[in-house]
């Protein structure tokens, strides 16, 4: 659109360069293409001349919006190319570094070590931070405590599953872990008109570990609860097809005369209902089931309602996120943002960094 727009105004400056007045101004006009910038002696519409090469023409163009034109297309010209210049700016990622600059600025970012270490240092590390928190009387800094011991479990946990399997498994560490974070949550509430930010923001970082920890256990052990899934499904199929066989209670719940196989004489159940109440009672029989397969669906639920619990506490966490939203914006902007596919070192460094702002503003050693 430029381009088009640039052809009337060329042709008549064309006509104005034929004129032998001044010659040596359009040879100066190529050698220097910015003096148009800095010099008023200049003819007027001179600094609507763009050079031969496309990248002069459009810096000349740009350039030659602070000089004034004779031309009323001139204007419009240069009013488009200002257009044209902020249109990529406007269209910059929302966690560039120049947007995010003046939040990074106010707050200080840590240097972590990424040396790799053995689960035993990090447990004893986790024990350091634990019984520091312990120890503690107030609250908050107790809370917030026992949440930075977690992450040190979190790494231990991490450390299990990279390499040999110790005493106890990544799983049960994760499992212990859960619950301290709980403990750590219930010590200070984060909801009500007493709350501060500190608290909500300390809330919502543990509830991300949560999401993230109970969304792993349930990574640990899915292979059991596809085997354990395959056996129920197989047990109830078959369950489903034993049941079709006639009964011998009839459609209104009496008993049809015929003995029952597990006792020598009719069920007492149907003179019973007559006389109690003035319809006959639905039957309540009890379905006998296998030992193995009640292990099999007790252990399945427990695996699959990590992804329950998982859910819910991502969904707590966003709710307070959004209510800090400066808070949250600055810390996805510096670490990135974390999700429940976040790996557990990814997960560490977010929260340490967080917990390191929240101990920060509450001005807590």
């Amino acid at each position: 659109i430029s381009i088009s727009s640039l052809a009337i105004p060329i042709n008549k400056n064309e006509k104005m360069l034929r004129s032998p007045v001044s010659p040596l101004s359009d040879a100066s006009k190529h050698k220097h293409p910015n003096d148009d910038l800095t010099s008023s002696n200049r003819p007027n519409g001179s600094s609507l001349l763009p050079s031969i090469s496309s990248s002069k023409k459009h810096k000349g163009e740009i350039q030659s919006q602070p000089h004034p034109g004779d031309f009323n297309k001139a204007i419009h010209i240069n009013s488009e190319n200002v257009l044209l210049c902020n249109k990529p700016q406007s269209q910059t990622e929302p966690w560039s570094p120049l947007s995010s600059t003046p939040r990074d600025c106010r707050r200080t970012k840590l240097i972590f070590d990424d040396m790799p270490r053995n689960a035993d240092y990090f447990m004893q590390e986790a024990k350091r931070k634990k019984h520091k928190a312990d120890a503690m009387v107030e609250k908050f800094g107790k809370a917030l405590n026992y949440a930075e011991a977690a992450l040190s479990f979190i790494e231990c946990g991490n450390a299990m599953e990279q390499g040999p399997m110790e005493s106890k498994s990544p799983y049960t560490m994760y499992s212990e872990t859960v619950e301290l974070i709980r403990y750590a949550v219930r010590l200070k509430t984060h909801s009500g008109p007493n709350a501060t930010p500190e608290d909500k923001q300390l809330a919502a970082l543990c509830y991300r570990c949560l999401a993230l920890l109970y969304w792993r256990m349930f990574r640990l052990k899915r292979d059991h609860a596809v085997k354990y899934s395959k056996a129920l499904i197989e047990y109830f199929k078959n369950s489903s097809k034993a049941a079709q066989n006639p009964s011998p209670w009839g459609a209104s719940g009496k008993s049809t005369g015929t003995p029952s196989p597990m006792s020598p004489s009719p069920s007492p159940v149907s003179s019973v209902g007559s006389q109690g109440s003035t319809g006959a009672p639905s039957p309540s029989p009890i379905i006998s089931i296998p030992q193995r397969i009640h292990q099999m669906a007790a252990n399945h639920v427990s695996i699959t309602n990590s992804i329950l619990h998982s859910y819910d506490y991502w969904e707590m966490a966003d709710n307070l996120a959004k209510e800090n939203r400066d808070f949250f914006n600055d810390l996805d902007a510096l670490m990135g943002p974390i999700t429940l596919h976040s790996s557990m070192e990814h997960l560490v460094q977010y929260t340490q960094q967080g917990l390191h702002w929240v101990r920060s503003s509450a001005h807590l050693s």
